[in-house]
């Protein structure tokens, strides 16, 4: 949690957070009320996420236990803890409309019409991106203008994740975090529920 102080001072706050974990969960929202109730919660990421499955895995390798996990993980997670501070977030936009922002940690390994991911494979973890995507899409539709919801992918970012398999990722840290920070400073209401990468481009969904 990041917040101003009244001197305009940074002050930060690390809470242990297991976003599949409902106590966990309503700990972070029971504290995020405590500190921020009069000026509501200005910027949500939700960037949890986990690819048990590496993508040349077919759907005979898929596990229930696995699919159930990663969609605790990537969506389930992440939809509650935004449901839980949604009260926050409506808050901070009735004080600053259309600079309140939600942005989810996608994918466009999720995206259904991309070229490039007509691929198989990854089954637990594409399907998550494609409910995230969704789920923004919704939000950004029920809060209209007054929140902007975007769904951002941060590029095949080199991280333990990212070069998992024989691969290496394409996109070093820094540039997509940088990335990721421009699209948030980017995001309008003319933008808000779409898809967006960390090079400010509009996938298909």
């Amino acid at each position: 949690l990041i917040s101003s102080t009244s001197n305009d001072k940074i002050r930060f706050s690390v809470l242990k957070l297991d976003v599949t974990s409902a106590e966990d969960r309503a700990t972070v929202i029971r504290y995020c009320e405590d500190a921020l109730w009069d000026t509501g919660l200005n910027l949500l990421v939700n960037n949890a996420g986990i690819m048990p499955h590496y993508c040349s895995e077919g759907l005979e390798t898929l596990e229930a236990g696995e699919l159930h996990r990663t969609f605790r993980n990537n969506f389930t997670g992440p939809t509650l803890l935004t449901q839980g501070l949604l009260t926050l977030i409506q808050r901070a936009a009735a004080i600053n409309p259309r600079k309140t922002k939600v942005l989810s940690i996608s994918s466009k390994s999720g995206s259904v019409g991309h070229p490039r991911f007509m691929i198989g494979g990854a089954y637990d973890y594409r399907c998550s991106k494609v409910a995230i995507n969704r789920t923004a899409r919704n939000l950004a539709a029920q809060l209209r203008d007054d929140v902007i919801v975007l769904p951002v992918c941060p590029g095949w970012a080199a991280t333990d994740m990212g070069n998992r398999g024989h691969l290496t990722a394409e996109v070093p840290v820094v540039d997509s975090i940088l990335g990721v920070r421009q699209a948030i400073k980017n995001a309008t209401p003319n933008t808000n529920g779409l898809f967006v990468d960390h090079l400010g481009d509009y996938p298909p969904w």
